[in-house]
């Protein structure tokens, strides 16, 4: 039932002012579902003499929603060219629930306007896989005499799914680079689903110009372990003359995995910094399977530019890249802000093997140093229970923030705590609540004293 508000409204579109039915349009759009009422009479002001009221009345029927896709389908069929943009502008921003719209902008791609042929493809896009059903029409629009209108179709097709990977191997074939790169582009969205692709991408990352090169590498990363298969491929285009491409290689080697190790710590000797942190961060993905290459990484601590990428990629690798150890708690110790951070998270990753530095650290270093070091302890948990004499003494400190940590870092040790038990029943009575809480926290996982 129409609310008094949406009546009033309604009566004002048809005023003698346009600034009066402007804004009136605009004030259905805000209102949005609610406004389901006004569709017919926006509909009709659609074909209003100003050109502001019409955009407003287009805008105010994308914010309804379903319920103006059928008057929107209806106006497709006027001779305005104009007006048509207008209703698709609208049925795009309806998006995935203007699936009964799908056979009108299927026709629509065959306008005789290109501009309407790619405003129906946006809007078949932003449909999504529901539009699926336009797959054939939107082929054909691969073949349109108009770049963008060819351009429109692949970004399209790139999100009706596995149907669509087909007709965009086909669309790798088209003259005009900036085609091939947005149908390159529609199949790493796809993802594995399109893993039929993986040859024309190992060619196009072989042969095709530097920029469609650089989203071919990207969307065989986008397929993950589907595309091992490309990793020779790959490996050579981390040699390629183009920063961009080696460091899209990089980064898809990474997604792909372990068989593609070799190649990154070889990566990591790059010219250029970028295709390096490329390289790095591809190897912490691959994570524990990436062990052979801590040697390099801990050779990589030594760069300033790229330490928080080595860090990060060691502590990803986990316990086998104990060897970066004693780097790690220099940077620890040396540096500060994000670097030192990185270090502490590392070290935290390593286990027992950093205990005893982080142990020292906590006794005998600057504060900031200390808290970094009791950072990595709490990581490391139950395995750092030979460091509860060191974490006891801590209980004791004058700065809140390192009582706080040793009572964190002691409630992970469970009953390897209870050596400080003394010390915890003391940090009962601290001044600081949460020092308290956990305290009270590390001696109930000790045994309820």
């Amino acid at each position: 039932m129409t609310t008094p508000e949406v009546d009033r409204l309604i009566q004002r579109l048809a005023d003698k002012d346009a600034q009066v039915r402007r804004s009136a349009a605009e004030a259905l759009g805000k209102l949005g579902p609610a406004a389901a009422d006004a569709v017919v009479p926006l509909g009709k002001a659609l074909r209003d003499e100003d050109p502001h009221v019409v955009f407003d009345a287009a805008f105010a029927l994308g914010r309804v929603g379903a319920a103006s896709v059928p008057v929107l389908v209806d106006t497709l069929r006027e001779g305005s060219t104009t007006l048509r943009r207008r209703s698709l502008e609208a049925i795009r921003m309806v998006g995935h629930r203007a699936v009964d719209a799908v056979p009108a902008l299927a026709h629509a791609l065959r306008d005789a306007s290109t501009e309407i042929r790619c405003y129906a493809a946006e809007a078949l896009r932003k449909i999504g896989r529901a539009a699926k059903d336009a797959i054939p029409e939107l082929m054909l629009a691969l073949k349109d005499d108009k770049v963008d209108v060819r351009r429109a179709a692949a970004e399209a097709l790139g999100d009706m799914g596995v149907e669509a990977v087909g007709p965009l191997c086909k669309a790798m074939q088209d003259p005009d680079p900036n085609v091939r790169f947005d149908a390159v582009f529609a199949l790493g969205k796809i993802g594995a689903a399109a893993s039929g692709a993986i040859p024309v991408l190992m060619e196009a990352v072989q042969k095709d110009v530097s920029g469609v090169r650089y989203i071919a590498a990207e969307a065989l990363g986008n397929m993950g372990a589907a595309a091992e298969t490309a990793v020779p491929v790959l490996q050579k285009a981390l040699k390629d003359n183009e920063t961009e491409v080696r460091a899209a290689a990089a980064k898809a080697l990474g997604r792909i995995g372990k068989g593609a190790v070799q190649a990154l710590v070889a990566t990591l000797a790059d010219e250029d910094a970028r295709v390096r942190r490329r390289a790095a961060m591809a190897l912490g993905r691959i994570g524990p399977d990436a062990r052979e290459a801590v040697p390099a990484l801990i050779e990589l601590l030594k760069d300033p530019a790229l330490r928080i990428e080595a860090a990060n990629a060691l502590r990803d690798v986990g316990p086998s890249a104990a060897g970066a150890v004693p780097r790690l708690m220099d940077l620890l110790r040396k540096e500060g802000g994000d670097v030192s951070r990185a270090a502490s998270d590392a070290l935290g990753a390593m286990g027992k093997a950093a205990v005893e530095p982080l142990t020292k650290a906590i006794m005998g270093d600057a504060t900031e140093v200390r808290l970094r070091a009791l950072n990595a302890l709490i990581q490391i948990g139950d395995g750092a229970g030979t460091a509860v004499h060191a974490l006891a003494e801590c209980l004791r400190d004058e700065d809140e923030r390192i009582r706080f940590n040793a009572a964190r870092a002691l409630e992970k040790l469970g009953s390897q705590a209870a050596p400080a038990g003394a010390a915890l029943t003391h940090a009962l009575q601290d001044e600081d609540e949460d020092v308290r809480y956990w305290a009270a926290e590390a001696l109930r996982r000790i045994g309820g004293q």
